[in-house]
């Protein structure tokens, strides 16, 4: 039996949904290692959605070859470097990336309320599983859409003040901690001095102090080794 050949109508309706398909995703990962790469684009393979422009684990050349590549997303491990998380904000600041997600291993609360305050960045663990990922991909770069895990969606809030965290249990969380009461913190917990942040944040020291104080009342702590131990356990530095 001679099969039957497709109609002309058919064909260029063929083609025509074809030249419909979305433009794949162009997609820039940095991350901890070249496993992670490796395997990480080898799922996206799977996915005509998405597209590997960049994978590397080497930040000052991933960073590079976003101002050179201009991918739409951007994926990073926040664990490579302490200042990882904020040089890339920077690039989708500066136009170079459109949308960036943080990939983290668990949920860190520091660094999660951090990323609230940073325009255009979503914040997913590894728990999410790969499905979300893909969506949070998509819906960054599509509709600029933010995205956060299920487990804590519920604890992300947006005020009038703009997006917030809020606290999950009774005890004294960084999630009550302002942007710059975080960014204090963070820096004396890695060893710097009050005029060392001063210097860094251009402010007084004296205003560094009133930080350094008001952030220590809220978290109920009075010692520098206690101020340490939650920056590293709310991954507000790198361990």
């Amino acid at each position: 039996m001679i099969p039957q050949r497709k109609s002309i109508y058919a064909d260029a309706k063929d083609r025509a949904s074809v030249r419909s398909e979305p433009a794949p995703v162009r997609l820039a990962m940095l991350l901890a290692n070249s496993i992670d790469c490796d395997a990480i684009s080898a799922l996206f393979l799977q996915h005509r959605r998405i597209e590997i422009v960049e994978a590397s684990a080497n930040m000052a050349f991933s960073l590079a070859q976003c101002r050179r590549l201009f991918p739409q997303v951007l994926l990073i491990d926040p664990k490579i470097a302490f200042d990882l998380t904020r040089k890339a904000a920077d690039e989708v600041s500066q136009g170079h990336v459109r949308h960036m997600i943080v990939l983290d291993d668990r949920l860190h609360e520091g660094r999660l309320a951090a990323v609230l305050t940073m325009p255009s960045v979503s914040y997913l663990t590894r728990q999410a599983g790969f499905a979300a990922l893909v969506a949070a991909i998509i819906q960054g770069a599509t509709r600029g859409e933010r995205s956060f895990d299920l487990s804590f969606a519920k604890r992300v809030q947006r005020t009038s003040r703009g997006w917030r965290l809020e606290k999950a249990h009774d005890r004294p969380s960084v999630a009550a901690l302002t942007a710059r009461e975080l960014e204090v913190m963070g820096l004396l917990a890695r060893g710097n001095s009050v005029r060392d942040c001063a210097k860094q944040l251009r402010l007084a020291e004296s205003t560094i102090d009133n930080h350094k104080a008001r952030l220590m009342k809220k978290l109920q702590i009075h010692k520098a080794a206690e101020l340490t131990h939650l920056a590293i356990r709310d991954g507000l530095m790198a361990v």
